[in-house]
């Protein structure tokens, strides 16, 4: 794809910057969830930030949701009950539930639907895909749909990238557009775990931790690991503490406190005011990268990571913190307690964050897709 020196506006509301066309965008994940909801867990945080640095870019974006009202000048939300999808140059979907949805409300026909997949999970089991039976094979029929009627596909991971590539080949176009972060953050409040009564340091485990209809082996082991990790650490006098969604009834509660789902505004604190971060890896091999780590580098929380997860590398590039061995949890303990001591540091990874990982940096992947689709649809 090329862009021209200069750029004509089609149509109403058209827009052009430095040769690029801004486009008018549909976002669609999960149409019934309002947008407090949806900014209750990181695949919901995921769309409506992305979302909104599409935006910031320029392009005019819709979010497909439950209701109607202006959120900035080039962010709306519109009701999924009376949504016109040849209105707009892209419809992008969300995961595997925003491609069905666009598929039962007879959208699937548009001709530049971009789908983001936060997994692959392909037509047979492989190693590095923690999804199983049922479940796994509903995903993956999605995923033959998403490959008929999809002009791009958007991954985390370069693993997701090669089993997408291995299952369809080059059709439809892949992206590989990895997590972001925001750049900016509300300010300091006040520590959350005083309210708790926990005066020492503490480890934190942030994000979905699944449940048993979605990912039940992943859940079982995750509780499994934060229970083992929780009682060694007692050891130490460091205490665990877990935030999100999922089934937590096999949690300790004395090595675990759990304390549900935090709104996306509040998750900062509770990073801020915590000794380390806590990344675990769903198996011994892992397609799908760990959004954990781009949050707690991007408050400088040190960060202590199991080897498989994907982006691990970031822990290791920056310095900020230690990737041990899978399912070595006396090694990852020690880590943990060994971290907790040292005294905080500021170590500019936060500014490393913004400027490398923002939300920002990876909608700026879709200006020349979009573009595309404008001028085509123009």
């Amino acid at each position: 794809m090329t862009t021209s020196s200069t750029a004509v506006a089609r149509g109403p509301g058209a827009a052009s910057i430095g040769g690029i066309e801004r486009a008018r965008v549909a976002c669609v994940y999960r149409p019934n969830r309002g947008l407090g909801a949806a900014l209750r867990d990181m695949s919901g945080i995921r769309f409506i930030r992305m979302a909104e640095a599409l935006a910031r870019r320029g392009h005019k974006v819709d979010l497909v949701l439950d209701r109607g009202r202006v959120l900035s000048s080039n962010l709306r939300e519109v009701p999924y009950t009376s949504v016109r999808w040849a209105d707009y140059d892209v419809i992008k979907t969300f995961f595997h539930s925003g491609f069905s949805f666009l598929a039962a409300a007879g959208g699937v026909d548009h001709p530049f639907i971009v789908s983001k997949l936060g997994s692959v999970v392909g037509r047979a089991q492989t190693a590095g895909v923690h999804f199983y039976g049922a479940v796994r094979e509903r995903l993956s029929e999605v995923e033959e749909a998403i490959a008929r009627n999809s002009r791009f596909v958007t991954v985390l991971t370069d693993e997701s990238a090669r089993l997408w590539q291995r299952e369809h080949g080059s059709k439809p176009r892949l992206l590989r557009v990895p997590t972001g972060v925001d750049a900016q953050i509300p300010p300091a409040g006040p520590n959350p775990y005083r309210r708790l009564g926990i005066d020492g340091p503490v480890a934190f485990f942030a994000g979905n931790i699944y449940t048993r209809a979605q990912q039940p082996e992943v859940n079982e082991l995750w509780q499994e690991r934060l229970n083992r990790i929780g009682r060694r650490l007692q050891r130490y006098g460091v205490r665990v503490v877990a935030a999100g969604n999922g089934d937590t009834d096999r949690l300790d509660a004395a090595a675990v406190l759990h304390v549900g789902s935090l709104e996306a505004s509040a998750i900062w604190d509770w990073q801020r005011y915590a000794r380390v971060g806590l990344v675990l890896a769903q198996g011994p091999v892992q397609d799908n990268e760990s959004s954990k780590i781009y949050y707690y580098l991007r408050t400088e929380l040190p960060v202590v990571c199991e080897r498989p997860v994907p982006n691990a590398w970031l822990v290791q590039h920056t310095g900020h913190g230690a990737v041990v061995d899978y399912d070595d949890v006396e090694a990852f303990a020690g880590t943990v307690a060994e971290l907790a001591r040292r005294p905080p540091t500021a170590s500019g990874v936060a500014r490393y964050m913004v400027d490398c990982h923002s939300w920002d940096v990876r909608a700026a992947t879709y200006d020349l897709v979009f573009d595309a689709a404008r001028r085509a649809h123009g």
